[in-house]
């Protein structure tokens, strides 16, 4: 058994040799390319912070943090999404994982952020650390020539202003728990730094000159087929606008035989299901990696959110593996919430539990029931009520 390190010193990078390392071990780790990882981190490195572990100098793995909102209860709250957490597989079982996720917690709390969205190569580190899995990440595979019989008023166009794009996200998903609150320079860093040979497209669906839905997909080659396109980002405001987009994906039949939504681009309840006359026949659903949330600070959280009811009250006593025992008060009028410190701690569970019920994706008697959270059935129901009716859904990944 490899004994864990002492000595791991965390901090912002120092350098571009730096940067260089953490681009090869990211390589490493999920099998990608050292280039292309470079091409993303000299695009990230404005707007946000890569954070290193060092052993005697040397850079054994990091993270990254992009600094953006997180919808909930229809309001935006401060997060800090986490990606590319590695470890050099020389340094694994070490202790390094956990020191850059308690890091991670420290640092993301000090920048402001209440939550800490991220998605999860493996469930079990992050879960030891106070994230608990929302939902999958779904794929949803569907024959183009069943999207092609879409119309919709109005007209499609290529490479529509980015701040409008992100304008249209800010108005349509806030009606779900998850999505995140973009900011302008978004894309710039998660879209345009990818395989430069590459095929991709984004076009906007316009009814006049307003703004009114966009697709941005990427296509590749594929096993037994031609060509396969790929959708990242599927957004629309209205029913044209979703049957625009839909026929214009649909009319590149020609060239692909399917259309494959990415990511959860698309809700769990699929507009899909709801608009082929065959979805059981026509639509093939696969599900990927899981997206974790973690409450990094509970009264930022709290009081950032939007709630279902319009008053409410929950004495919590919350166990945070990085940051201990803490009761609380969570009392919610006229759907914004205040926390104070103390309280009877009458519902006692975890930040990851927490955190589940927060983004909607566990309701408090269901996580009773599991073992995850323990408290008598009039306070749960109370808890429970403060949610009613979430739906979570992150149809973005990083």
């Amino acid at each position: 058994m490899v004994e864990a390190s002492s000595d791991i010193e965390i901090s912002d990078i120092r350098d571009d040799a730096e940067r260089q390392r953490f681009a090869e071990i990211d390589a490493q780790s999920f099998a990608g390319n050292a280039a292309d990882n470079m091409r993303w981190l000299k695009a990230a490195e404005p707007h946000t912070t890569l954070r290193l572990a060092r052993i005697g100098g040397e850079v054994v793995g990091g993270y990254i943090m992009l600094p953006t909102g997180e919808f909930f209860g229809g309001r935006s709250v401060p997060a800090q999404g986490i990606s590319a957490v590695v470890v050099d597989a020389a340094w694994r079982r070490r202790g390094v994982a956990g020191a850059l996720m308690r890091d991670c917690v420290a640092a993301a709390r000090d920048s402001g952020a209440a939550v800490a969205p991220l998605f999860a190569a493996t469930v079990r580190l992050y879960r030891r650390w106070g994230w608990e899995v929302c939902t999958q990440t779904f794929r949803q595979i569907v024959h183009t020539r069943s999207l092609s019989g879409f119309r919709g008023e109005g007209t499609v166009r290529a490479n529509p202003d980015r701040a409008s794009v992100e304008a249209l996200r800010r108005t349509q998903l806030l009606r779900w728990d998850g999505p995140l609150d973009r900011p302008d320079w978004w894309l710039s860093v998660e879209w345009d730094p990818g395989n430069p040979s590459g095929n991709k497209g984004e076009y906007g669906w316009y009814e006049g000159d307003q703004l009114t839905g966009y697709v941005r997909y990427d296509s590749d080659r594929a096993p037994g087929m031609w060509i396969r396109v790929r959708v990242q980002e599927l957004v629309y405001a209205t029913t044209d606008a979703l049957r625009g987009l839909l026929g214009f994906l649909g009319g590149q039949e020609s060239q692909s035989r399917e259309v494959v939504f990415q990511h959860s681009a698309l809700p769990d309840l699929s507009p899909l299901h709801l608009l082929l006359a065959e979805p059981h026949r026509d639509v093939e659903v696969g599900s990927f990696i899981p997206w974790m949330q973690r409450i990094v600070h509970i009264e930022r959280a709290m009081s950032a959110r939007g709630w279902a009811a319009t008053a409410g009250r929950v004495a919590l006593e919350v166990t945070d593996p990085v940051l201990g025992v803490e009761r609380v008060v969570l009392e919610v009028e006229d759907g914004t919430g205040r926390v104070t410190k103390g309280g009877d701690g009458r519902v006692r569970c975890g930040i990851g539990a927490l955190s589940a019920w927060y983004s909607s994706a566990l309701r408090a008697r269901d996580a009773a029931l599991l073992g995850l959270i323990d408290g008598d059935t009039e306070a749960l129901i109370a808890m429970d009520g403060l949610v009613a009716g979430g739906v979570p859904w992150i149809p973005d990944f990083f």
